[in-house]
């Protein structure tokens, strides 16, 4: 138990996901399941989890997205998107 514990405090970064993912772990036993096996899970569940950076959607996301390419091929593409983004608004209203 002290060992899947030790893991998942290793792997969590999170505070609110570790604290929960501790009580997985603790209260598999009853469960009739390892800490272990569900300290493996956490590990896996943390890997695949995405980071605490904010989701940006919408033209300045798609050119934060392309960020590393020439400013001018960013700035053409946040245009792009927005013009369409503003024609399919103005669709909706036609």
């Amino acid at each position: 138990m002290r060992v899947a514990l030790a893991l998942v405090r290793l792997v969590a970064r999170d505070e609110r996901y570790r604290e929960q993912w501790e009580a997985d772990v603790a209260g598999a036993r009853e469960l009739g399941m390892s800490p272990l096996s569900v300290a493996f899970g956490v590990v896996r569940a943390a890997v695949v989890m995405p980071s605490k950076g904010a989701v940006v959607v919408g033209p300045l996301g798609i050119a934060l997205k392309h960020a590393g390419t020439s400013r001018a091929r960013v700035a053409a593409l946040a245009v792009v998107s927005a013009l369409m983004l503003l024609g399919g608004i103005a669709l909706l209203f036609a």
